[in-house]
């Protein structure tokens, strides 16, 4: 893979999960979909929210791995536009199962080629 390449990962099996987690560092940039309570105001100043869910792209500043759930928490700050996150604004993206994520580094080390099996 060159230098700052990116590829799409679906994890399917818990094991998947712990490979991701191992895979995941901070400085990496991670897409995936997310959802996000959104607040509307209507001109008269009220206001309604609704779930909404958006894809988000981090700079992967933290993970953490729940064994008992499943889930890989990854946090960071929003790089790329988007309608309802502001740039810079810090998320967290919750990986799971069988849900598509893009994961891109800047230098891929011979460790994480062989997780991913290239």
């Amino acid at each position: 893979m060159d230098q700052g390449s990116q590829i799409g990962l679906i994890p399917e099996e818990p094991e998947d999960m712990w490979h991701a987690y191992n895979l995941v560092a901070a400085g990496d940039s991670l897409r995936s979909t997310t959802v996000r309570k959104v607040t509307m105001e209507s001109s008269t100043g009220s206001s309604t929210s609704n779930r909404v869910r958006t894809t988000l792209t981090i700079s992967v500043e933290d993970l953490d791995f729940d064994v008992q759930a499943g889930v890989l928490r990854v946090k960071g700050r929003n790089i790329a536009e988007n309608p309802y996150v502001k740039m810079g604004a810090y998320h967290t993206l919750d990986l799971e199962l069988n849900r598509k994520f893009t994961l891109a580094k800047k230098v891929w080390d011979v460790v994480a080629l062989d997780r991913i099996g290239n």
